[in-house]
């Protein structure tokens, strides 16, 4: 068979039929956190993983060895490497007493980074651009700026 990306972060898997020239319509995944194109589709020499990457420049990777036996929600894509912004970043601020640094970006996300193991500890995702980003000095809380309000 082979598999096919598509818009909204979809791949879809198309099986050959035994006895015809066609191709089925197989299971479909979505990368839920990132609704962007696909737009390169690879399969790892021993066929173990499918490695997509987005119009976003992020690659994720799908273990395939239980494909066929997990059910579609049970399939998770994970990060190929370090998460990165999509979108220019739009504000930063610093934690005074833990080594964190919170970013937002005009992607519709925030970031919390560890400066001292060089690592994304946390992301979360809006759905409205974030403009500008503040930490307390604990590290605790974070305060998101909005076009309309504050969170």
């Amino acid at each position: 068979g082979f598999a096919g990306g598509g818009c909204g972060g979809v791949l879809t898997l198309y099986e050959k039929l035994d006895d015809a020239p066609y191709f089925r319509k197989g299971k479909s995944f979505t990368i839920y956190e990132h609704p962007s194109r696909i737009t390169n589709i690879t399969i790892t020499p021993l066929e173990e993983s499918l490695i997509c990457s987005l119009e976003t420049n992020q690659m994720f990777i799908l273990p395939l060895a239980q494909a066929d036996i997990l059910k579609t929600e049970e399939m998770n894509f994970e990060h190929m490497y370090q998460p990165f912004h999509a979108g220019p970043v739009t504000g930063m601020d610093t934690c005074i007493r833990k080594p964190l640094l919170a970013t937002c970006s005009m992607d519709m996300s925030v970031r919390i980074w560890n400066i001292k193991d060089m690592g994304c500890e946390l992301t979360k995702y809006f759905q409205d651009e974030c403009y500008s980003v503040s930490m307390h000095p604990s590290g605790l809380h974070v305060l998101v700026g909005f076009a309309d309000k504050l969170r």
